[in-house]
């Protein structure tokens, strides 16, 4: 082009937009176009087609950056000769790669500051929005990155949330507008962008710039927490970054009250309602989400909503959800324990009538630290015995509550779900442990954990506070009977695995007296689980392997952890569906859980498995090792029979001489 022209901006902008909403709707639409093309017998060249949709995404990212570059020069001074003809142009040039855009992200990240520091000036919010724009449109610009975040773009964009908040104010307990979390969701792309970069090597950020995302000016983690809740998927983040951050956030959380009381109104004298403390350390006052009944109920189920719907540490879980090696660091190092104390807590709740599911997200960074045994066993193992020590101590606190604590913090069902699958998965370093001092804490060496009787005890006797998981602790131990019986009982190691099963078996009774789980009530959670679990080991699954052991001279295997259930055990009775399974319970009352006839089943089931001895005739229906006492039979009888005369008499001696060995450890453990 020889010759001027004049735009606005804003119009380049404006066009820019355009242009990206057609690159979109190209590459959205270009399958279906070709698939009907295909279908119709079409003999058009649709190579010419897939060009122009990469032709006018280019086209669009280029026009961003003229866009951006433009509304960067229309904000900022200019110093003109005077005597220039053409003192009243500024030359925009075509060619994009002519921009200097490190210069161009120093000017914006200075004006950034400007905006944030004067959220009354009337141009305040459309320069922040415009400088976002800018962010995402240069999300893979290194040079421009790198210079925005040299100017302190990372404080600025920490404080954006914030501002935007107060320019919003608060209705019907929403804090942000849409256009706000648009706006604070490209400032989200763009930290991203540039902490990825850095990690990659790419670009050269600050020294302390992680402090203005741990420790932001204000110690405001509220809005830092918005920039990951709006931002990019956790799986896209640099794990050290996201671990840094989250990190943080549970330090923040377990130094500020999350939520209100609840206070039960006496149905004369009071309505009751959510009370507040009379300080204002309340994270979500600030939001303008006070609650407290005393000053009025007017609006309050929006504003628990809200509270939840803001709550910036559950913004992070969610993130660590979704980053496995982000969930590891979190949870090992110096601070993983005081991480995992902050996991472990019974606070992911919101007291009250509101429900809401504020446990999901800290659980499945429970198992997502520690579910991954091969491929990270060293890590998952010291993230699992902090939590480990975490559920110990956490359990230490909650059996002392009151009833007005119960009240407002009942046993958390997600948190003791996420830990018993902690205990599933390493339920054979569990028995390992056996006979282990019970002062000692739980540990983690070269990828197994060792831990003390006393902390196991008080680990388990928190999950079973949960009496649904009870079933699945007693199961666990279950499956590794099995598969030790199945793998034979004639080599020594097998017979120190089972005796220590059986020890462990002892240990969950202890636990459950300790809950005032008695032995009735734990034969029923086993048999509850009993049909769940047949089927999870029958069809392998969710299971997981441990690190290799011996058995035997010549054989390695990977004993399956049939437990490790990644989004939790389901329900019989729904993804396990059978004609009985709501029955099962039921139908399996018979023997005490502190018999020994409780170890003789899944022994007897995983030598049947193995083909070592064969069911009683009379039962053809266990010959795939399901041996189940079904209701008003003589099931429990045959099975006795069985065991002490055919079984014997076949010559399997080993099997009595095992269940010994296992009935003698389930009295130390219960000791």
């Amino acid at each position: 082009m020889s010759e001027f022209a004049g735009v606005d901006p804003h119009r380049v902008r404006l066009l820019a937009n355009k242009l990206k909403d057609l690159a979109d709707t190209l590459a959205r639409e270009t399958p279906n176009i070709q698939k009907l093309f295909d279908e119709w017998g079409g003999t058009l060249n649709q190579s010419l087609l897939l060009r122009q949709v990469t032709q006018v995404q280019d086209d669009a990212r280029d026009m961003a950056k003229r866009a951006d570059e433009a509304l960067n020069l229309l904000h900022n001074p200019r110093f003109v000769d005077p005597n220039d003809p053409h003192k009243d142009f500024i030359n925009i040039p075509w060619d994009v790669s002519k921009i200097n855009t490190a210069y161009e992200a120093q000017q914006e990240a200075a004006n950034l500051k400007q905006a944030l520091d004067n959220p009354k000036d009337p141009s305040s919010r459309q320069t922040i929005a415009e400088i976002a724009q800018s962010l995402a449109d240069h999300q893979d610009d290194p040079a421009y990155l790198q210079a925005f975040m040299a100017g302190d773009g990372m404080g600025q964009a920490a404080r954006v949330a914030r501002v935007l908040h107060g320019q919003d104010g608060t209705h019907d307990g929403v804090v942000l507008s849409k256009e706000s979390e648009a706006i604070v969701a490209e400032f989200g792309q763009g930290v991203q962008a540039a902490t990825s970069l850095a990690k990659d090597g790419k670009i050269t950020l600050p020294p302390n710039y992680l402090d203005k995302l741990t420790k932001p000016d204000g110690g405001d983690m509220w809005s830092v927490g918005m920039l990951f809740k709006y931002g990019p998927d956790g799986d896209k983040w640099d794990p050290h970054v996201l671990s840094a951050v989250g990190g943080a956030m549970l330090d923040w959380r377990q130094k500020s009250p999350m939520r209100p009381d609840y206070v039960k109104g006496d149905g004369l004298y009071t309505v009751g309602g959510y009370v507040e403390g009379k300080d204002d350390t309340y994270w979500y006052k600030s939001l303008g989400l006070s609650v407290d009944y005393l000053k009025g109920n007017k609006g309050v189920d929006a504003k628990i909503a809200a509270i939840d719907a803001n709550d910036p540490s559950l913004a992070l879980m969610q993130r660590l959800s979704q980053n496995a090696d982000a969930s590891r660091l979190v949870l090992t190092g110096n601070d993983g324990a005081n991480h995992a104390a902050a996991l472990v807590s019974d606070k992911w709740a919101t007291p009250g009538p509101s429900s809401f599911d504020d446990a999901k997200f800290p659980a499945a960074v429970i198992r997502l630290a520690t579910l991954d045994r091969k491929n990270h066993a060293k890590e998952s193992a010291e993230a699992a015995a902090n939590l480990i020590n975490a559920g110990a101590a956490e359990y230490a606190k909650e059996k002392n509550k009151d009833g007005y604590g119960k009240s407002q913090y009942p046993v958390n069902k997600g948190i003791t779900q996420a830990l018993s699958t902690v205990f599933q998965t390493y339920v054979t370093d569990f028995a390992d442990s056996t006979g282990v001092t019970s002062k000692q804490g739980a540990y983690a060496k070269d990828g197994q954990i060792v831990v003390g009787r006393q902390y196991a005890q008080d680990f388990l006797s928190g999950v079973m506070q949960n009496s649904d998981e009870a079933g699945n602790v007693i199961q666990a131990i279950n499956a590794q009977i099995r598969l030790r019986a199945q793998q034979g009982l004639d080599d020594p190691d097998a017979a120190r695995n089972l005796r220590d099963l059986g020890e462990l078996r002892g240990e969950v009774f202890a636990a459950g007296k300790q809950v005032r789980l008695d032995a009735a009530a734990l034969t029923d959670a086993e048999h509850t689980k009993e049909l769940l679990w047949f089927n999870i080991i029958s069809s392998g699954i969710a299971a997981l392997p441990a690190p290799e052991m011996k058995v035997g001279p010549n054989t390695d295997i990977r004993p399956w952890i049939q437990a490790a259930i990644w989004a939790g055990i389901p329900k019989a009775d729904t993804k396990f569906s059978t004609n009985n399974a709501a029955n099962v319970e039921a139908d399996s009352k018979g023997f005490a859980f502190d018999d020994a006839a409780a170890m003789s089943v899944p022994l007897a089931q995983g030598l049947i498995r193995a083909g070592k001895i064969k069911p009683p005739t009379g039962h053809p229906e266990w010959a795939d090792g399901h041996i189940r006492f079904r209701k008003n039979t003589d099931d429990l009888a045959d099975f006795n029979w069985w065991w002490a005369h055919q079984v014997k008499g076949a010559g399997q001696d080993m099997p009595e001489k095992t269940l010994a060995d296992m009935w003698d450890g389930f009295k130390r453990g219960s000791e």
